[in-house]
């Protein structure tokens, strides 16, 4: 699917239409992410244990077999009170009050860049203390995406892909290219079938993908790129996160299609990292900004 093709079915599947130029303002809000602060335990557990080693040094009531145990204890309690994850439009600090597995929001890709392999919304998974992942779908197919930065070791083949017009690296900008701006990094996608299981990143992607055998073939572009959504709708997806200290935890998820309602900001800037809801039916009748896609639902 050409470019040209690719932001002729995206600009049409959006109300109100929004111009070029706007489309080139969200490539630049949408890709300032943010980047995830890890909490930090260890100072709690060495003042924990810095505390028994002078209780025990004063009154010798304790040996160091039994203040070893005890700050090992201590330690498994503060790790295991941590373990938290949830599924976020970005790799960002979780806001307090969430409940583990819950679902914060999605984020769109700069339009543009999806397709029918690569759907717009995607989620990552956010958290503290992962180590390990895994997530599965009933239904289409998962693909990974993760960003390659100047320096990267896979970053010279993201170059040699873009010569080569290979669709698996795409150029991400800061700023308009057609006015000077610059590649800020290359994002690497990667359709992985089912069903994907490694190591935790917390800058690592998921979104849905259609197989071609699934593709709408309807000569109305806007109407084609739903039916093709639509394949994902009702969809469940697995996630199993697996902690530092050996624990598992594993929630399902229901893929529903629809209008989401897309927020501005206080300048009038449409928000894409924000997706959270779909438009209701005051808002279907207007003419509030949308994209259909998907949103995830969480089942328990």
């Amino acid at each position: 699917m050409t470019d040209e093709r690719l932001d002729q079915i995206l600009k049409q599947a959006l109300a109100p239409e929004i111009d070029d130029s706007e489309i080139q303002i969200q490539r630049k809000v949408r890709n300032n992410k943010m980047k995830m602060k890890k909490i930090i335990t260890s100072g709690l557990v060495a003042c924990a244990a810095l505390a028994l080693a002078v209780t025990g040094g004063i009154s010798g009531s304790s040996s160091m077999t039994e203040r070893d145990e005890t700050t090992r204890t201590n330690r498994e309690q503060t790790v295991k009170s941590s373990n938290l994850f949830a599924i976020t439009a970005c790799a960002a600090e979780l806001p307090e009050g969430v409940t583990s597995g819950d679902v914060i929001g999605l984020s769109r890709v700069e339009i543009g860049h999806g397709s029918s392999s690569y759907l717009d919304g995607r989620f990552t998974i956010s958290g503290q203390n992962i180590e390990k992942i895994k997530v599965t779908t009933d239904k289409c197919e998962l693909y990974t995406s993760l960003p390659i930065y100047r320096g990267n070791p896979d970053y010279e083949n993201a170059l040699n892909a873009e010569v080569n017009g290979q669709e698996e690296y795409y150029p991400v900008y800061e700023g308009e290219p057609e006015k000077g701006g610059h590649i800020a990094y290359y994002d690497h996608t990667k359709i992985v079938g089912q069903s994907y299981e490694g190591d935790y990143n917390n800058q690592m992607y998921f979104g849905m993908s259609v197989p071609e055998e699934l593709w709408s073939t309807s000569d109305d572009p806007k109407e084609g790129y739903h039916e093709t959504v639509d394949q994902v709708n009702g969809a469940t997806l697995t996630i199993e996160v697996t902690f530092a200290d050996g624990s598992a935890e594993v929630h399902h998820y229901r893929l529903n299609t629809g209008k989401i309602y897309v927020p501005a900001d206080e300048n009038g800037y449409l928000k894409w990292d924000n997706l959270t809801r779909f438009l209701t039916a005051d808002e279907n009748t207007g003419e509030t900004p949308y994209t259909y896609g998907y949103l995830m639902e969480k089942i328990d």
